[in-house]
């Protein structure tokens, strides 16, 4: 049950230990270079095995905002980018600048995609 308490927002600690692990020299690497971003080289979308439909589980498919309810997981970047990604994510000034906590969310960036996600834009 939830609590006066729990509802508070907590302080955000000042020195984020990521959960993922990136590579140093990737991450410096990032810091140097912007990376363009190429489908070609980036994207390597692999259709999911099993897609569940709206209507496989008693809706009608124009309930909510798509036809599909759920489905397995699937790729849809290279690891390279991937790892790109992360690294931007990981960067001390992003996680600095747009890292956000509340009661229900450890850990969120906002603010980051439109000013330091460089293989995005």
């Amino acid at each position: 049950m939830l609590s006066a308490e729990s509802l508070e927002f907590s302080p955000i600690d000042p020195k984020p230990v990521p959960i993922i692990e990136v590579k140093e020299e990737r991450q410096r690497q990032q810091q140097r270079d912007v990376t363009i971003f190429d489908p070609r080289k980036h994207l390597c979308y692999i259709p999911p095995e099993h897609i569940i439909m709206m209507k496989d589980i008693g809706y009608e498919k124009n309930v909510g905002v798509s036809p599909v309810a759920v489905s397995q997981p699937f790729s849809l970047f290279t690891k390279d980018a991937v790892e790109i990604m992360r690294a931007e994510i990981l960067n001390p000034v992003v996680m600095n600048s747009c890292r956000f906590q509340s009661n229900i969310a450890g850990c969120q960036l906002r603010g980051y995609a439109s000013k330091y996600a460089q293989l995005a834009q």
